[in-house]
């Protein structure tokens, strides 16, 4: 490992910043270690290796990220078709699930701001009920289904995955920086499927179901993590956006998510693996529980979420858990002045950077790919130069 005066790599950098060892100078990092990316830049660099390039050119840390595994196909059937009935004013689109046990359905209300062409199996978009007329589960009996869904994909199916994944890795040993892939997680799929609401509710009600619906995707989530560890990534990003306690209480949170999160941080651990939770909103009353889940990265953390307060952050997490994030995308980098971008910039660093544990990032995606967001990236990044040498570490400094 280099000395903190000696110029190092993005992965010995970011490594470095995890595990409280000497760093040569703050990170900061726009992709692949939190659920983050910058769009304008992936769509002028669509492919992932040149899209590193140019973050590296500018100075930047970076990983490639694998993503999400793909979803099988086999073990059901999909039929869609649309609809569009005198009530409603929005054509319907329906999308059914034909398995051995019978048939899941998704209902979802083609409005003029909904993406996609066809219904996915899991998108934010079908979170509000306004749009989802039908959530694809909606009672216990339909979990019997859906295991025929949450299966992990054959070796037949992970075979692109896999070469994706070798290239991917030596491009990454070549260039000094991380292999990285995602999790989709728990919460988030079952809010995906079944809105928040109802979700929620019979956490309460018939928590019974909500278990087994936990069982579920739990044990999918654990397969696919299992498939990017064989494929050699360095760190996994687990989605805990619709985990927090915007949606459930600390009590639900440790009778139904605590345990999965805790075996999959366990697995990815024993094979030397780091791991990256996301949660933007909702965590502060949950610091404690992920101190005692042993997290290496709690991501996408933002001061302007949620009731968020990073000074208390970096006191009841700093120590164990390193901080990624600090920087809001939507108010500062996506729509603010360049002065509010270099107070970011400086805030994050002097509350979150002190002791160690700190990379820079933005709290989500900057989605905005308009002239102001384009500056204020740049302008991050100049505010980022000036200040990061005062904050690297010595051990013991």
């Amino acid at each position: 490992m280099p000395t903190s005066t000696q110029k190092m790599t993005s992965r010995e950098r970011v490594l470095a910043a995890v595990r409280r060892q000497p760093i040569d100078h703050l990170p900061l990092c726009f992709e692949g270690v939190g659920h983050t990316w910058v769009e304008f830049v992936s769509r002028l660099y669509p492919d992932p290796f040149e899209r590193a390039r140019f973050y590296l050119d500018l100075d930047v840390d970076t990983a490639v990220n694998l993503g999400n595994l793909p979803l099988s196909t086999a073990g059901f059937e999909v039929k869609e078709w649309q609809e569009h009935p005198a009530d409603e004013p929005c054509p319907l689109l329906v999308k059914e699930y034909i398995t051995p046990r019978g048939s899941l359905r998704q209902v979802v209300r083609k409005t003029e701001d909904y993406p996609h062409a066809s219904v996915p199996l899991m998108s934010d978009h079908h979170v509000p009920p306004s749009r989802s007329v039908q959530y694809l589960v909606e009672k216990e009996e339909d979990l019997g289904k859906l295991e025929y869904i949450f299966r992990p994909p054959d070796d037949e199916e992970l075979r692109a995955y896999y070469r994706q994944a070798k290239e991917a890795r030596k491009f990454c040993d070549d260039h000094g920086i991380l292999l990285t892939a995602r999790l989709p997680g728990v919460g988030d799929v079952l809010i995906w499927l079944s809105g928040i609401v109802p979700v929620l509710l019979a956490a309460m009600d018939e928590p019974g179901f909500i278990q087994r619906y936990v069982n579920i995707i739990s044990s999918w989530d654990m397969a696919n993590l299992e498939r990017h560890i064989d494929a050699g990534v360095d760190l996994v990003i687990r989605r805990g956006w619709y985990e927090g306690t915007d949606f459930w209480s600390p009590r639900l949170f440790r009778e139904f998510l605590f345990d999965p999160l805790k075996r999959e941080i366990e697995v990815a651990h024993q094979a030397g693996v780091l791991f990256t939770y996301i949660m933007n909103s909702g965590a502060m009353p949950l610091l404690d529980m992920f101190v005692e889940l042993g997290l290496d990265i709690h991501g996408c953390v933002d001061p302007l979420a949620g009731n968020t307060d990073l000074a208390r952050m970096k006191r009841e997490e700093g120590e164990r858990i390193t901080l990624y994030g600090g920087v809001n995308n939507n108010l500062v980098v996506e729509r603010g002045s360049t002065e509010q971008v270099r107070e970011g910039v400086r805030q994050a660093a002097e509350t979150l950077a002190p002791g160690g544990g700190y990379i820079m990032g933005t709290g989500d995606s900057v989605m905005c790919a308009d002239q102001t967001a384009r500056r204020n990236f740049y302008e991050m990044i100049n505010a980022w130069k000036e200040l990061r040498d005062a904050f690297g570490q010595t051990k013991g400094a």
